[in-house]
Parts: C-alpha cells; structure tokens; sequence
C-alpha cells in the first residue's frame, strides 16, 4: 500500500514593505526543513517561492556570491524542474530536499518589449501569464507524488494576481490536493496594524472562504519587549495588541451565520532576534549555510497565539 501523500501551500504577504515578511517566510522553511529531517514532519521537498514580482533579494542570503542561478522567469513546463536552485544546507541529507524558486531581482528594472517571445510590455498581460506559469509549476510538483511544503513570499498588498492565486489555491484545497495557510505579518507600528486590520476587512468579503487558516503575525522588529523591559513607562502587551486586533476585524459572512473569517484568525508573536538582524547588517551578514538557526522558529511563534476560539481561556 503507498504511502499518504500530503501537500501544504503557505502563501506570507504584509500590506506595507519593511515588516519582516521574506524572513518569516524563509524561517517557515528552515524549520519544517529540520523537522522533516528530524522526522517530525514528512515533506521530502520545501520550496522557498519569490513571487514578489518587484524582485525580493533573498538570493542574496540564500546564496554565496558567485553561484549561478536559474530564474523562474526562464520558466518552461517541459523541464519545470529547472528552475529550482537547490539551497546549501550544513547537513548533507537527502531525507528532505530544501529548494529556492527565484525571480530574477532586476529583471523588473528592464523595459525590454519581449521576454521569451512573451509580450511583457502590458503588466497585467505579464501577471496572467506568470500566474498560470506557477500554477502549472505547482501542480507538476505536487503530480510527483512527493511531499511538498510550498512557502510563497508574496509582494505587499493583495492586488488582483495575489487574490486569483489565492482563490486558485482554495481551488487546489477543495479538490484535496493541498492544505493552504494564509500569514500577514506587520510590526507594532501603529499605522501598520491599523492598515493589516483595514485590508483584511476590505477584503474579508473576497477572502470568504469556510476553514480559512489564516494567521497574522505581529514582528518585534523593533525589540519592543526589550524595551518595555528596560523602560517602566514604555507599554507593551502582545496580547492585548491581539485581542484588539481581533475585535477590529469584522465579519462579512451572511448574516446569522457563524463569523467565520474571525473564528479562524490566530495571532502569533515572532519576537526580536537580534542574531537574525545582524545576518542581514552588512558588514555582518551570515549565509544560511553557515546558521541555520537564524531563521528558526521560536517555541513561542509556534505554541503561544491568540484566537477568538481561545480568548478567556
């Protein structure tokens, strides 16, 4: 009798640059990649997948200098495989293969007319068609037979490409060919959270879906335990910011029915690290190779979080 075989997509997106959204991304990664190895969990591959069409600069953290790389610009269903750069890991296992899927970080500047015979001129004409390029990559990987973790690194904000991916991927759930997660992460600036709140809510209605996972991530980028700490007059209570968070957000289902979009909201705390700002500092920078332990996630990311179904408890 084969074995079961399971599939999960993370799609991590903010609504405003700056918050820390590639590193949790990538932290999502290394920590399933370790526990796969570890036996854990069972993926037998994870992908890191930029679709960040402005072009993110995580090959830069990925990946030593010199190495050549392969861009999912350069995409082709005929070696689909092709555009998976393998990511260097200080354990050399083959239980659970860890890949980057990158989009080339200047091609954006570029003001070519044709790119691979495709008209690129016309920005939504080149988002249909990077679209449908990830959707048939990820069905072909997933048609494998293999486990596959599928962590996207979204560009800020849900502009129409990001929502028809997303209802392509409930697609994809519904016909039980993977689990989907969503993650918003913002800072405790009070502007970014006001603006996560104000976007989940004008969208709650197109977002719609029952058994939505749907995760919002506060980043201490600023090290405000730290400071709370250190500063008697200074206020800081995760907790609470969640709890106000979540009485914020507002429900768009049919009226009567049970207020799904708040029902499965979590809200999960990624505290300071300040090891992991220092890997990014130039001057300082650490490779992932040399680190893994950079991008883990803490016990308190992955147990401690605040939910409607939790609250009072």
């Amino acid at each position: 009798m084969s074995k079961e075989v399971h599939n999960k997509l993370i799609m991590v997106n903010s609504f405003k640059g700056g918050t820390g959204k590639t590193s949790v991304a990538l932290s999502h990664c290394v920590y399933n990649w370790k526990m796969s190895l570890a036996g854990t969990e069972d993926y037998s591959r994870v992908f890191f997948i930029d679709i960040d069409r402005l072009g993110t600069s995580m090959s830069y953290i990925l990946f030593q200098e010199g190495k050549k790389l392969r861009y999912f610009d350069d995409y082709s269903p005929e070696n689909y495989e092709n555009v998976c750069n393998e990511v260097e890991m200080p354990e050399d296992r083959k239980d659970c293969m860890f890949y980057a899927v990158l989009l080339n970080p200047v091609a954006a500047l570029r003001q070519d007319y044709f790119v691979h015979g495709r008209l690129r001129q016309y920005m939504e004409s080149g988002s249909v068609i990077f679209e449908e390029d990830l959707l048939d990559f990820i069905e072909k990987c997933i048609s494998d037979g293999e486990n596959n973790l599928f962590v996207l690194d979204c560009s800020p904000g849900l502009a129409e490409m990001e929502r028809r991916l997303l209802g392509d991927f409930y697609g994809l759930r519904d016909r039980g060919k993977l689990k989907v997660e969503e993650i918003y992460v913002t800072t405790f600036d009070s502007s970014q959270i006001k603006k996560t709140i104000n976007c989940l809510n004008a969208d709650a209605d197109v977002l719609h879906k029952e058994e939505r996972e749907v995760n919002i991530v506060l980043n201490d980028l600023y090290n405000c335990r730290g400071i709370a700490r250190d500063n008697a007059d200074f206020i800081f209570n995760w907790k609470e910011t969640a709890e106000e968070i979540l009485e914020e957000l507002k429900d768009k289902g049919d009226k009567g029915k049970e207020d799904n979009i708040k029902n499965s909201v979590k809200i999960r705390y990624k505290q300071y690290e300040e090891k992991q700002l220092r890997a990014n500092i130039i001057n300082n920078k650490t490779f992932l190779i040399n680190d893994t332990s950079l991008y883990a996630l803490q016990q308190e990311y992955r147990d401690e979080y605040v939910s409607v179904n939790r609250k009072g408890k």
